[in-house]
């Protein structure tokens, strides 16, 4: 059984159908790269999977657990929980700006894990984990864009996330601050951490995705290993965004 299984997701913006019927499926240790252009329904995807938007209709299944049924949640406890298993890494970062690097990972990491110990230990491995144990006691307004992303994926990693999604997570840096980030990320995948990623860096979805999901409209347009969506595009949009993108 796969470990995220989606069935037919929809999701609507009022008169704007912004998902439409998505499915697909992940196994523990996939690294799915989302590409496509603007507007296409990625982001979104990435928000209803770990219920920062709530859909109008589908299935989505977590290690074998109903996390929506035909478009309904389970209790709220047991809703948080499941969203719980997913980490999520944004475009812009998010930090705290009042508070230390430090106090970014361990504060919430307390007040959505109780019983978890301070999670100084946690925070001082995985701040050296991507390079910036040295900017424990630092404000978020001292660091590099690089840096801010590489403190925003200890955060998430802070709860052992089974999944981790990251949204964009380099399109707002400087091409000279892209290298650091992707480098945590190539990481992450060859330790087998479950990822999906919403991406414009052709090189990474090449590279490090295990498989690639072309989106175009709100569906899936064409998915399936980078060497074929690459190479061999089946669908004629996937060929001309690929074209635009190498371009």
């Amino acid at each position: 059984m796969p470990f995220l299984e989606v069935k037919q997701l929809r999701k609507s913006f009022g008169e704007l159908p912004v998902l439409r019927e998505v499915s697909f499926d992940v196994e523990q240790g996939d690294v799915i790269a989302i590409i496509g252009s603007s507007g296409s329904g990625k982001s979104t995807l990435l928000r209803c999977l770990i219920d920062l938007e709530t859909v109008d209709g589908g299935t989505v299944t977590i290690d074998g657990e109903p996390f929506i049924t035909r478009g309904s949640y389970p209790p709220a406890a047991r809703r948080r929980a499941l969203a719980g298993r997913m980490g999520m890494v944004f475009q812009n970062f998010n930090l705290f700006p009042h508070m230390t690097v430090k106090q970014n990972l361990i504060e919430p990491y307390r007040m959505t894990t109780p019983g978890a110990g301070d999670g100084e230990e946690k925070c001082r491995r995985l701040l050296e984990k991507v390079g910036l144990l040295d900017k424990a006691e630092v404000y978020p307004s001292k660091l590099s864009g690089g840096q801010k992303q590489r403190v925003a994926i200890a955060r998430a990693l802070m709860k052992s996330p089974e999944i981790m999604l990251f949204d964009e997570p380099t399109s707002a840096l400087d091409p000279q601050l892209t290298g650091e980030v992707l480098a945590i990320m190539g990481q992450l995948a060859e330790e087998r951490m479950t990822m999906l990623v919403v991406t414009h860096e052709m090189s990474f979805a090449r590279e490090a995705a295990t498989r690639v999901l072309f989106m175009k409209d709100g569906a899936i347009a064409e998915e399936g290993p980078p060497q074929e969506v690459f190479s061999r595009p089946k669908n004629p949009a996937t060929a001309a965004f690929l074209g635009t993108a190498r371009g």
